[in-house]
């Protein structure tokens, strides 16, 4: 939600002095700028609102074991207590730029990004999930673990926007 409420202007912020430039650095920094505005209070507390304004569907498994009665209502919960530094998402960024006659493509996650071309399928992005060694390698380098193929045993994908709590050593 707030990625999608915010990333057009993030993205937009540096157009004139990166993406005219270099396309692939402006994207790539795009999205580690929107982790940036989610660290700070203004954007914990915009995902605080947005969670308390929509709570995520509890799975239908719970509601017939009845497993958290007590548990609090969403709008009575503090920010601490919805874990946001463990909401994030996915994303697919396409930007034409028609004066180059070129495409490119970011992704965060396991989102897929295909284009049609002669009546086949085009894989335009590279899904970020822990079987791929490439992503092994990066999480191991991390201090982090791949466990029964999930980072750190609960993360099902390698590269999102959010999910802060993953995201500590930000040198890196």
């Amino acid at each position: 939600m707030y990625s999608n409420k915010h990333y057009e202007r993030i993205l937009a912020k540096d157009y004139e002095t990166l993406g005219k430039e270099d396309e692939k650095e402006w994207l790539r920094q795009s999205f580690l700028k929107v982790d940036d505005e989610l660290r700070t209070e203004k954007g914990q507390n915009e995902v605080g609102d947005l969670r308390r304004e929509k709570p995520p569907k509890k799975p239908a498994i719970l509601n017939i074991l009845g497993d958290d009665k007590d548990k609090k209502d969403p709008s009575e919960q503090t920010n601490e207590e919805m874990m946001l530094d463990s909401i994030g998402c996915t994303s697919n960024v396409i930007y034409l730029d028609r004066s180059k006659k070129k495409i490119f493509v970011a992704n965060a996650g396991d989102s897929r990004c295909v284009m049609g071309k002669a009546g086949k399928a085009v894989e335009m992005s590279i899904d970020h999930k822990p079987e791929n060694q490439v992503e092994i390698d990066r999480i191991t380098k991390s201090g982090s673990t791949i466990t029964e193929g999930r980072v750190d045993g609960n993360l099902n994908l390698t590269r999102s926007l959010g999910d802060l709590k993953y995201k500590q050593r930000t040198h890196l």
